[in-house]
């Protein structure tokens, strides 16, 4: 199991990729590495409180639903449909419902900056 630095080092990386995917470009992209940024804050949330790895998307969307707070939840499931969306479908359904404004707005300064914050909070209170 990687520890709660190891998944800190993640989100990290994700972060940074994020930042150098080009938003005009490839919007999809952007969804997909903010959902997978919040995979490892979760997931550094979850190795921090001793309570292990998760073991599939379902798991840990489970374990942030009863675990953390109902707007982290929400903001969390819209950045996992909103990638999935991204990942599974067309490029054409994805555009019908974001386009890149959006995503910069809703799905990244909104939802993903709400989990960050969280998990900066939990480490200035040592949860």
């Amino acid at each position: 199991m990687p520890s709660a630095d190891q998944h800190r080092n993640k989100a990290e990386r994700n972060r940074n990729f994020l930042n150098s995917i080009s938003l005009t470009d490839y919007p999809e992209w952007v969804t997909v590495a903010a959902f997978y940024t919040a995979v490892h804050l979760v997931e550094r949330l979850r190795a921090a409180a001793g309570d292990g790895d998760s073991t599939s998307h379902e798991d840990r969307l489970n374990y942030v639903q009863h675990f953390m707070p109902s707007e982290f939840h929400s903001a969390y499931h819209i950045l996992q449909n909103v990638s999935m969306l991204a990942r599974y479908q067309s490029t054409a359904d994805f555009f019908a419902q974001f386009q890149p404004q959006e995503v910069a707005e809703e799905i990244v300064a909104k939802r993903l900056a709400l989990i960050e914050q969280y998990t900066t909070d939990s480490d200035a209170h040592g949860k």
